[in-house]
């Protein structure tokens, strides 16, 4: 059987970006391993992505368009149809929808983490705003994480995070790359190797606790509470870079009179870590130089997770660690391409949802939504309040579209559901968001079934829809230059580069505040960091956090997880507590809902919190609930992201 190799690329959620070398036999995907095109790959990629042709060629893969017969949910019956029968019904419902009750009674919901250019805001955003659809806020990462650094430090890129090599210090804060980001360890191996200290701020002993010169273990939602006391203890011992601050800060007299009352031990009391730790921390940071914060997003999902960020990343600012390679803070490099996306998609002027309340929005939105196309992501598993989605999507007078690759526990929920193509079966542009470079990937395989790739689906959509958008009938390349023209770190010839070599480099920026056009740094801001009790459940005995796992990326792959298999995860002294025993069953519940999971004893943990990973499915829980039925909808009020690290529960023995 003869065999060839096929270069791509890997667009799940993660930092990495991964080059891929797919082995190719007979026209299907044998082996899926890592290339070296993209120079961070280093010849090697994850477990998971290495797995992923379990989910091409799996039972879950859909194969053709197919139209609801039986009741919504699970144990529906299903029709098949002709992908013009399908697309021709949803083109109809639509137009009907959108004549009657205007256009904002449609609703896009899409992610688009594991997704580029193409497959993901591009000829889709273009319908929907030609169209005048409601619009959705992408709230589920990242937002509460973006408004906080562009509230800081305006347009001001982040750090590469690889340059954490150069570091004599790297600060792991709320980031455990063993999971998610595995090539940012061995950068932080040579680091080590180098002479360099690792400290951990995280509620779990991840990989690199084991090796920490310093692990701080803070409850989740008062990491705000530790930044703000790191800094005030470099003002009050005078590691503060006061010509710095002079230079370059709007407000660091405000900011200090801030701090001047978060003491170490009044942080401490709230995190629940020892006070000298923080003092520890200080010390540690203020003699390091370069020393580089690498901040995850796990710190963000709380209702503090905006003011925690914000004081995290103005730490190299008030310590003065700016300027040097491997100096600074790292988190997302998205900010450093500097995309203008008014040059790719017209402006949208629809009312306006934040997608982390989904379920408030199906049952309560005023006109209410009618028509619901989802794409890119699987709310039901993804979701906070899962029980009110799975109450709005039960609607009989919903017309829900759902087009997905395999299928998940939203296609039970679906009118119609049609066959996606996964990234091994289409043409994307994709962008590394923890580093600077671009990738180029055509299909290595022939789509699976009757897949359609999301391009090709909304172009015909808008055809069908008599939208007639010139924009709208742009094809793949097309559409893959103008993004590049609105690129302004992209070279002149870096679509020819793309198409020869599938990879390009992009300048990396060092936060050289002389050389860029930031404005002032804001540590205050007009309303200062500050740290919110929980607005609810404030006294169950744990929270529940759901970081990265090995085995999925967000709801991605967990198709792999069998009945019954996912894990409550407790600390010793906490399933002691409540009387559980490793691998029997728990009830876990708060005012929002409950879940049954069995339970792993996992002394990784801190006392006090448990863990459910995210994106778990339906199935591999206990009751058909997961995580997210105990998470509340309520979102951060700075940057309004999903705040899934506030759900405080009671356990007890099933």
């Amino acid at each position: 059987m003869s065999q060839t190799t096929v270069p791509s690329v890997c667009p799940l959620d993660c930092p990495d970006h991964c080059s891929l070398d797919v082995t190719v036999a007979e026209g299907r995907a044998v082996a899926i391993a890592g290339s070296r095109r993209n120079p961070r790959t280093e010849g090697y990629i994850c477990g998971k992505v290495a797995r992923f042709g379990r989910r091409v060629y799996g039972p879950e893969r859909i194969a053709g368009p197919l139209v609801r017969t039986g009741p919504k949910g699970p144990g529906s019956t299903w029709e098949p149809v002709t992908w013009d029968a399908a697309l021709g019904l949803v083109a109809d419902r639509f137009a009907r929808i959108r004549a009657e009750s205007g256009g904002e009674a449609l609703l896009p919901y899409w992610y688009g983490g594991s997704n580029g250019y193409l497959t993901g805001g591009g000829l889709d955003a273009r319908l929907w705003a030609a169209l005048g659809t409601s619009r959705i806020e992408r709230t589920l990462c990242a937002a509460n994480a973006g408004a906080a650094v562009t509230s800081v430090y305006g347009d001001l890129p982040g750090a590469d995070p690889h340059d954490i090599e150069h570091a004599r210090l790297a600060v792991l804060w709320g980031v455990n790359p063993h999971a998610s980001g595995v090539h940012l360890v061995p950068a932080v191996q040579r680091m080590r190797e180098a002479g360099g200290a690792v400290v951990v701020v995280d509620p779990r002993a991840t990989p690199f606790a084991a090796k920490a010169t310093l692990h701080l273990r803070p409850l989740p939602g008062t990491d705000v509470a530790v930044a703000l006391a790191l800094s005030h203890v470099a003002f009050a011992r005078g590691f503060v870079d006061r010509a710095f601050l002079g230079q370059h800060c709007a407000d660091a007299d405000r900011f200090e009179a801030l701090v001047a009352d978060w003491t170490p031990t009044r942080a401490a009391a709230i995190a629940d870590v020892p006070a000298r730790d923080i003092e520890a921390l200080a010390e540690l940071y203020a003699g390091a130089a370069p020393a580089m914060i690498r901040c995850g997003w796990g710190v963000e999902r709380t209702r503090n997770g905006t003011d925690a960020i914000r004081a995290i990343v103005g730490l190299p600012a008030v310590y003065g660690k700016f300027g040097p390679r491997g100096g600074g803070y790292a988190m997302s490099t998205s900010a450093g391409y500097r995309l203008d996306r008014s040059q790719v998609v017209p402006p949208h002027a629809g009312r306006s949802f934040n997608m982390a309340q989904l379920g408030r929005i199906l049952t309560a939105a005023a006109p209410p939504v009618r028509g619901l196309y989802v794409y890119d992501c699987n709310p039901v598993a993804t979701v906070p309040d899962q029980r009110a989605v799975l109450a709005g999507l039960a609607r009989a007078d919903l017309f829900t579209v759902v087009h997905e690759q395999v299928w998940t526990d939203t296609c039970d929920w679906a009118d119609v559901v049609l066959p996606a193509t996964t990234f091994l079966e289409h043409r994307d542009l994709t962008r590394s968001y923890g580093g600077y470079h671009l990738q180029w990937a055509e299909a290595a395989i022939v789509p699976v079934g009757e897949a359609r790739p999301n391009h090709a689906v909304f172009a015909e959509l808008a055809e069908r829809m008599g939208v007639a958008d010139a924009g709208l009938r742009a094809s793949e390349a097309d559409l893959a230059q103008t993004v590049l023209r609105a690129l302004p770190t992209a070279p002149a010839d870096a679509w020819d580069r793309l198409q020869r070599d599938r990879f390009v480099a992009l300048p990396s920026f060092v936060q050289f505040f002389d050389v860029w056009p930031a404005r002032p740094i804001r540590l205050h801001g007009d309303d200062p960091p500050r740290y919110r009790e929980p607005p609810a459940d404030a006294d169950r005995p744990l929270i529940v956090i759901s970081p990265a796992s090995a085995r999925g990326i967000t709801s991605t792959l967990f198709e792999t997880l069998g009945p019954g298999e996912a894990r409550l995860c407790l600390h010793p002294a906490d399933a002691a507590r409540h009387g559980i025993a490793d691998g029997t069953a728990a009830r876990v519940w708060n005012d929002v809902g409950e879940a049954r999971l069995a339970v792993r004893i996992d002394s990784t943990l801190r006392p006090g919190v448990a863990m459910i990973p995210k994106g778990l499915w339906r199935r591999s829980t206990l009751d058909n609930f997961t995580g997210n039925a105990l998470v509340p909808d309520h979102v951060d009020e700075r940057g309004g992201g999903a705040c899934y690290n506030d759900a405080r529960v009671s356990v007890e023995a099933a």
